[in-house]
């Protein structure tokens, strides 16, 4: 049944379908590209990080928000290079806004190399500090889709 451009669920139920809408839950955390790595033997290596923020014209910028970074992860110890504080925010939008035309894919925190992508978040109102994910930004120019036309 349609009234005013709209359809109804209770009319397109069935018994065998379960529909369930619900909004998108909103990921907040703190976006770092990884600017550089050292290897200093003995299974550690130093990740120099900056955050990732929204351009300064960007419209949709948050306030300051009080947020701890973790300074060790596993066998990596990190050191910031940012000269300004880092932000909760939004994850989807910003890498939306920031990288629009390149893919960027999961990967994970042991093949890290410069310029991929860290996001960490607090839980819940304690300090303690997550790794989300490890992200790898992929450029649509940067590799050959036809790279087995040359082997022999």
């Amino acid at each position: 049944m349609i009234k005013n451009n709209r359809y109804y669920w209770s009319h397109l139920k069935t018994k065998t379908v379960t529909v369930r809408v619900a909004p998108r839950q909103k990921q907040r955390g703190i976006v770092f590209r990884v600017n550089n790595m050292i290897d200093l033997g003995n299974g550690r290596q130093t990740v120099m990080l900056e955050h990732v923020d929204f351009p300064q014209t960007y419209h949709r910028r948050n306030g300051n928000n009080d947020v701890a970074v973790p300074f060790r992860m596993g066998n990596m110890d990190f050191i910031y290079a940012s000269p300004g504080q880092p932000k909760l925010q939004n994850v989807h939008n910003l890498l939306s806004t920031l990288y629009k035309n390149d893919e960027v894919e999961k990967i994970v925190a042991d093949v890290l190399s410069p310029g991929d992508l860290l996001i960490f978040k607090q839980e819940g109102k304690s300090m303690k500090i997550k790794m989300i994910e490890a992200l790898r930004i992929v450029k649509a120019n940067s590799y050959k889709k036809n790279k087995s036309t040359h082997a022999l």
